[in-house]
Formats: structure tokens, C-alpha cells, sequence
């Protein structure tokens, strides 16, 4: 019916409804593969995706498909955006390549979902505990001891889930125990997820082959803010002059703290916590008394209901687990249903295992659809630390990206943004954990917590910042690690990795195999890493614009209007440029680096 029918505007609206066709039916199997309890639902929505993926390539190369949306004539700048990113669809799908060239780039995009995806599901459900004795305790807060599994001989039985692995690395005194679980969490996907990821690189070699291009980068960056793998050598080259001597700095007075000649990556979070607690008087796990979950998911939604205009109410829905959570979103104003969340907050056996926010389904104003999305995290039921604070407004931020698009067409909705944008509005949220004027509405939803005053504030801002260099250093080196397997000679990607960790201020640790949980650069963020630096430029230059109010309604509005709610209808840097009114600064992003 498309490349039959004569009226532009009707090209449009029919390619609209056939996207919303295929989102209903692929958008919830993409979150409930990692989520749901079932083994043989997630099995079949494993298998579901890789059909999605064949059929969407089958689509985009279909040339008569191709040259209908070519003729479309635009009647506005929603329609004139739409065809642009439609033709650049076909064209990153093979269209015009010829036949026996468009033929294998099917196959090799059928066979890197099928990649994508085992190589998720490997760390998804890795079964692997550790045992570790009382005297490898030594240090674990008394709660931590309570909630862990015990075998016959009372040793704690741990796996990879955050509530098990981050505080037992921040407080366990025993550096062999520390080193054994690092290794062990790093080799988690490993040896299956190394020989996959070493084939996803030498496919989207293939990929740039294909397209006559230098390198996969310059296929990927084409469509993105950088537009091109040389802007991402520059930027990178920027942070790392910027980043060397405050990494340097950070470890040594790590080393102070320690009285060790050098700090190992196993050492890393314990000792940063020490030296917060003897510089700042702040104990993460202490923290965990003034964010009890559920109040701190009340004041979460409270705050973003304030700054955005929205209300927030729980409904009953069909759910995959009793810990799910539904709520409404409606606009506060007129009342009008605007999308939905779902939350699923704690971890349980087989479900993914980090924090992440999941587009479920994308907004059509043309078509009056609304949108939802998915907050998927693994937290301790009892209360969170501020990093994991942070974490949950990071992933909202996302989910409130799709919920408040209010765009014209489905394939513009809420997080299809360039992908060295998408992470913008996300990092920016996090500061809303860090400024009294948000924090204090927190006692409103927790009478008996301990009050939040300015002093614990100035305290957790000051201690936020030191290591800023190392977090920086490490982000430096996974980005440069994607774009070198994105290169002309990736090389093998274990040993890139090592070569390329041996470098920095900590080196490499012998039997480590981080590439292999890397699942950043095993899906979409592929020569797409930096973007979380990138983006972080952006957001910093934004949370500015709140002036001294982060808790400033009008300014919140305006955010919600000029970028939320616009999706990818516009590009990202005239959204940004718009709301700030000037081009973007990196000046606060630097000055975040040097710990300033």
C-alpha cells in the first residue's frame, strides 16, 4: 500500500502505522528477554529479536519501498525530519549496494543480533557464587552479613548482582578475597564471550568493507553529533591530556590512605571509600539510612512531578513479577493521560543485571498513542547508597526522555536521539541528587529518616568529586578501547585490552577478562562509547541553565517542552542550542575532570 499510494502525507502516516505495528509486537519482548522470570519466555524473545532484525533489514532494503519514500514531497519540518531518517535507514541497511552485497549484509545483521544477544543472556545467567570465609568478612557491614546466603561451613554465598559485589568490594578487608572477586567478576562472560565479541568485530569489519568505508566508525558516526570518528580522536585526545596528572593525583592519595607502593584495581573502591569516610565523614553504606528504596522512589517521583508538571499514579496493569510496579504519568495542568513506567527495582535469579531504562513503546501524536517505558535496576530493598542514588535518577531520566516526547511520529519518540545525545538528559537528572534544595523534600517522604542538612550535602558533593581523575581515566579507556576494535585493525579484542590497560596508572590485571561484560560495545553503543563523555559535556552545560534552583519549575518546564517532549524531530544540537540559548561549552565538563 505504501509504494501504491500516491499522497505524500499518506506515505507518512502509513510508514507511521506499520512502525507502531512492529513495536507492539517487538517493543515489550525486547525489555521481558531481560527480565522476565521464565527461561522459556526469554529463550523465545531471544529468538523473537532476531526475527525483528531480519524482517526490519528485509524492510529497509526493499528498493521499491526505497524510491516511494524518496518522492515524498514534505509538508512540514516533522515530515521533511521523517523522510530523512527514513532514506538514511535504507541507506545504513544495504539498499543501494549491489545485490550479492546487500545479501550478505542481511546475514551479517541477522548474525550480530543472534551475538548481541547470547552475548547478554552469558552474563545474565551466569550462575556462578563465590564462598568467603568470616575472616574474609572482616569489615562488611553487620546488615550486608544478614542478608547473605550461608553454606554448611557459615561462609557467605555470593554472586555478580550490585547488592552482592559493590559493598563487598568497598569494605571487605581482605585484599585476597577483593582480588578473587574482581577477577571473578570480570570473567564472568568469559571464555564464550570473548570468541563472540571477536566475531562482532570482524562482522562489522565486514560491514565497512561492504560500504567502501575506512573504518565501522566512520558507518556509525555518520549519523551521529560528531559525524565522524576523527571528532571523536580530537575529543578524546582532549580528555586525556585533561585526565592524566588528576588520575595520577587521585591515586596517590589513595596510596596515602593505603601505605602501599601501589593501589591494584581490586583495591580501587575499598580504599576510595576509606579515604571518604576519613576525609568527609561519608559511609556509603551508612547513606543507606538516610535513602530508604521505596521512600527515596517516593521522593523521586515527587521532585519530577514538581519540575516537569506531571502526576504520577499506581494502576493495575498485567506485570511479569510481583516486585513491578505500575504507574500513570498525567499531565498535573489538564489531567490528560500521558504514558505509563514501569518499575522493576530488585534483583532476583536470571534477571539483568545492572540498570537500565527500556523504550517499551514510543509516542505517535499523529496516531494518539502514548508512550512507556521501563526502569529496570537490581538495588538492596532496604536502602541505597548515594552512587546508586544517583543511578536511579540517571535511569528515570532516561524513562522520562521517552515518556515526555510528544512527537508527531513514532519513530521520533522520546530516546531515538543520536546516541551521543541520549545520554544527556540522564546524567544531567543526576544532579538532582546532589543539591539540598531537591534533597530536602525527601524528609517529606521519610519523617523518621535522618535529616538531610547542608553540612551531609557540601559533604557528599566534596566527596562525589575526589576521583574524578580515575572515573575519568577509566571512561577515557573504554572509549578508546571501542573506537580501536571500531578501527581498520582491530586486532583481537582480549588482547587489545590488555595492551591497552597495561598503559594506564594501574596496568592490567593477569587473568582479568573485562572485555568479555562489556555489553556496551557488544549492541548499540558500539564506536559509540565516548558518547557518554560527550554527552556529559552537554549535560553539565545544561544543569547550568537551572541557575542556583535546581527545584525551579518554570526552567523544568521549558526543559520538558524544548528538548523532552521533542524527541529526535529536531537534531540534538539544535534542541540543546535552543534551550541554552548559545552553543554548547565544555567548561564545566574540564573542570569536573580536575576535581574543581
Amino acid at each position: 500500500e505504501i509504494i501504491e499510494t500516491a499522497d505524500s502525507k499518506s506515505v507518512l502516516d502509513m510508514w507511521d502505522d506499520t512502525a507502531i505495528v512492529v513495536e507492539d509486537a517487538f517493543g515489550p519482548i525486547s525489555l521481558l528477554n531481560s527480565v522476565h522470570p521464565d527461561a522459556a519466555v526469554r529463550d523465545a524473545a531471544d529468538r523473537a529479536l532476531v526475527t525483528e532484525s531480519a524482517f526490519m533489514t528485509e524492510v529497509f532494503q526493499n528498493e521499491k519501498l526505497f524510491e516511494r519514500v524518496k518522492s515524498v514531497v514534505p509538508a512540514n519540518s516533522a515530515q521533511k525530519q521523517l523522510k530523512k531518517d527514513l532514506l538514511e535507514s535504507f541507506e545504513d541497511s544495504g539498499v543501494a549496494l549491489p545485490q550479492e552485497r546487500r545479501h550478505r549484509f542481511r546475514e551479517i545483521s541477522e548474525r550480530l543480533t543472534e551475538l548481541s544477544q547470547e552475548f547478554a543472556k552469558n552474563i545474565r545467567e551466569n550462575k556462578t557464587v563465590l564462598h568467603f570465609t568470616p575472616e574474609e568478612c572482616v569489615g562488611l557491614p553487620q546488615s550486608y552479613l544478614d542478608r547473605a546466603q550461608k553454606d554448611g561451613q557459615g561462609n557467605i554465598v555470593v554472586g555478580f548482582d550490585y547488592p552482592d559485589y559493590v559493598p563487598f568490594m568497598m569494605n571487605s578487608a581482605s585484599e585476597p578475597a577483593r582480588k578473587r572477586y574482581y577477577i571473578a567478576n570480570t570473567n564472568r562472560g568469559a571464555p564464550r564471550n570473548i570468541e563472540i565479541l571477536n566475531e562482532i568485530v570482524a562482522l562489522r569489519r565486514e560491514i565497512a568493507e561492504l560500504y567502501g568505508v575506512p573504518t565501522f566508525a566512520h558507518y556509525v558516526t555518520k549519523r551521529r553529533m560528531v559525524e565522524n570518528p576523527e571528532t571523536v580522536a580530537r575529543f578524546l585526545d582532549e580528555v586525556k591530556t585533561a585526565v592524566t596528572d588528576a588520575e595520577l593525583r587521585d591515586l596517590d592519595q589513595l596510596q596515602q590512605i593505603a601505605e602501599k607502593p601501589k593501589i591494584e584495581r581490586w583495591d580501587m573502591m575499598y580504599y576510595r571509600e576509606r579515604l571518604r569516610e576519613q576525609r568527609y565523614a561519608v559511609d556509603q553504606e551508612a547513606l543507606r539510612a538516610y535513602f530508604p528504596t521505596v521512600a527515596t522512589l517516593h521522593w523521586m517521583l515527587d521532585i519530577t512531578e514538581r519540575l516537569y508538571g506531571v502526576r504520577f499514579e499506581e494502576a493495575n496493569v498485567p506485570i511479569w513479577h510481583d516486585d513491578v510496579l505500575y504507574l500513570d504519568v498525567n499531565d498535573a495542568e489538564s489531567g490528560d493521560f500521558i504514558g505509563g513506567v514501569y518499575l522493576d527495582l530488585y534483583p532476583r535469579p536470571d534477571k539483568y543485571k545492572h540498570a537500565a531504562a527500556w523504550p517499551v513503546r514510543g509516542v505517535s501524536r499523529r496516531a494518539r498513542r502514548k508512550p512507556i517505558s521501563a526502569l529496570v535496576t537490581n538495588f538492596n530493598r532496604d536502602g541505597l547508597t548515594h552512587n546508586e542514588l544517583e543511578t536511579l535518577l540517571h535511569e528515570f531520566g532516561h524513562v522520562m526522555h521517552g515518556v515526555l516526547s510528544h512527537t508527531e511520529y513514532n519513530q521520533h519518540s522520546g530516546t531515538s536521539v543520536e546516541r551521543d545525545f541520549v545520554e544527556a538528559p540522564s546524567q544531567m537528572y543526576e544532579e538532582w541528587g546532589n543539591r539540598m534544595e531537591s534533597l530536602s523534600v525527601l524528609r517529606e517522604h521519610c519523617a523518621d529518616c535522618p535529616a538531610i542538612d547542608a553540612s551531609l550535602v557540601s559533604r557528599i558533593r566534596a566527596a562525589r568529586k575526589f576521583g574524578s581523575g580515575i572515573d575519568y581515566g577509566r571512561q577515557h579507556l573504554y572509549a578508546a578501547f571501542d573506537m580501536a576494535l571500531s578501527s581498520a585493525e582491530p586486532g583481537e579484542c582480549l588482547e587489545v585490552w590488555k595492551k591497552m590497560e597495561a598503559a594506564t596508572p594501574m596496568g592490567h590485571v593477569e587473568g582479568a577478562s573485562f572485555p568479555g561484560t562489556f555489553e556496551h560495545i557488544a549492541s548499540g553503543y558500539a564506536a559509540g562509547y565516548y558518547g557518554y563523555m560527550w554527552a556529559k559535556v552537554i549535560a553539565l552545560d545544561l544543569i547550568g541553565a537551572f541557575g542556583p534552583d535546581l527545584m525551579n519549575t518554570s526552567t523544568g518546564r521549558r526543559f520538558r517542552d524544548l528538548i523532552l517532549s521533542r524527541g529526535s524531530e529536531e537534531p540534538a544540537r539544535d534542541l540543546v542550542e535552543r534551550f541554552l540559548g548559545r552553543p554548547v561549552s565544555s567548561e564545566a565538563f574540564f573542570q569536573e575532570i580536575r576535581g574543581e
